[in-house]
């Protein structure tokens, strides 16, 4: 009878063991991929923003070559800047909003500036990259 009741508290270390490993692994690998995706994502927006950088160039050499008033072109180069802004700052805080309560505390970022920032050392440090 002995015997059993070991074997019993064996089978039940090994079970509350199992479900602890399992748990723990998954969290591990739920992080790591949120980490990727969070990357990925700032990543495509940062290329995104990029691209509308240069399209507002573009405007301005068409501006210009349409002849209109430096003070015109100036003036539409901060409006076009404040809406920039005022779009990667929306951009971040909606990803922020998004974000499942559980992942909250592992972003490391607030504004835009902030997630350039995480997505520079993140890529020079090599970090994310597949091994």
């Amino acid at each position: 009878m002995g015997e059993i009741f070991y074997l019993f508290v064996a089978f039940a270390c090994g079970m509350i063991f199992n479900a602890t490993w399992g748990y723990m692994l998954g969290t591990g690998y739920s992080f790591l991929i949120f980490k990727r995706a969070t990357t990925d994502c700032l990543l495509m927006l940062m290329k995104n923003i990029q691209a509308v950088y240069e399209i507002q160039q573009l405007k301005y050499m068409s501006l210009e070559m349409m002849d209109r008033d430096e003070k015109y072109i100036e003036f539409q180069k901060s409006i076009d800047e404040k809406e920039l802004n005022s779009l990667k700052n929306t951009i971040v805080r909606n990803y922020i909003n998004s974000v499942p309560p559980r992942y909250n505390t592992i972003i490391p970022f607030h504004d835009w500036n902030s997630a350039m920032t995480y997505l520079n050392e993140v890529l020079t440090t090599g970090e994310n990259n597949d091994k």
